[in-house]
């Protein structure tokens, strides 16, 4: 039997700055199932997320390289080895794509074309800007790891970072100059999904993962 497809309140909160960047010229605009588009969602998938892919190109050569982050303020922020090739090559002033994804489950449906996922995404254009004031490096990156440890406190549950440690580290951040943020929810939607059993022993189903954490 098929899962029955939920269904999503509207959103009736006023269009926050970030989501007033959704789809702004034609690199960030959703064109494959337009429908999907969720522009107030994007601040809370940047806060909900926990790995953020960077792509770049350098030479002519493409990358993507996994980061932790921390979002705030119309901004993400990525941080590393200065030595690193790709913080190196990004701080000179090149644009970035940043791609963030909560997986929420998996859509099992009785015909191979129909599987997909249920998830939660944005894509995220700028250009990266070096911090280089040490107490908003220091802020920076407590906030940061208050958002992957919550509860934990600086000075009793871990020593605070010493300046060496601090000089050694290279913050960057990312404002957000444009974006497009993407959503898909509820069941599977095959054209024989919803039909009753017919004998033939072909289901439908969610598997439900853990992404959905808001």
């Amino acid at each position: 039997m098929a899962t029955n497809e939920t269904t999503t309140a509207p959103d009736t909160r006023e269009a926050s700055p970030l989501a007033q960047r959704s789809e702004t010229t034609a690199r960030s605009r959703i064109r494959r199932h337009a429908e999907r588009s969720v522009p107030t969602e994007a601040q809370r998938i940047l806060e909900a997320g926990r790995v953020a892919h960077v792509a770049y190109a350098l030479d002519g050569q493409p990358h993507v390289i996994p980061f932790l982050y921390d979002y705030a303020d119309g901004a993400i922020y990525l941080h590393g080895a200065p030595a690193s090739r790709t913080l190196k090559s990004v701080r000179a002033g090149m644009q970035v794509a940043i791609e963030v994804l909560l997986l929420d489950g998996l859509i099992a449906s009785r015909d191979a074309e129909s599987h997909s996922a249920n998830y939660r995404s944005v894509v995220v254009y700028g250009v990266a800007q070096r911090v280089t004031n040490m107490a908003e490096k220091r802020a920076i990156l407590e906030r940061m790891t208050l958002r992957y440890f919550p509860g934990r406190t600086l000075e009793v549950d871990y020593a605070a970072a010493t300046e060496k440690q601090m000089r050694a580290l290279e913050v960057l951040r990312v404002p957000v100059e444009e974006l497009s943020a993407k959503m898909r929810e509820g069941g599977a939607r095959g054209p024989r999904d919803a039909d009753p059993p017919d004998g033939s022993g072909h289901t439908a189903f969610v598997v439900q993962l853990g992404g959905r954490d808001m």
